[in-house]
């Protein structure tokens, strides 16, 4: 599965390198894809992880989050 999440304050790269950390930290997720520019991540993922905890892992880094 795979999903978009618009991230607000998303800057530069070192923090978009932060968001992809924490992501790809939640069991289930097999990759996650930072693009600074346009302000969203996309997240590859299987059964194990779902949009909810997405989220909440962007939020918990420091970022508000919410799907597309």
């Amino acid at each position: 599965m795979q999903t978009l999440l618009k991230i607000e304050g998303l800057s530069d790269g070192a923090r978009a390198a932060a968001l992809a950390a924490a992501l790809k930290a939640v069991t289930g997720v097999i990759d996650a894809e930072v693009f600074v520019e346009d302000g969203l991540v996309s997240v590859l993922y299987d059964v194990r992880a779902d949009v909810p905890t997405l989220v909440a892992a962007a939020t918990n880094a420091g970022y508000d989050a919410r799907p597309l």
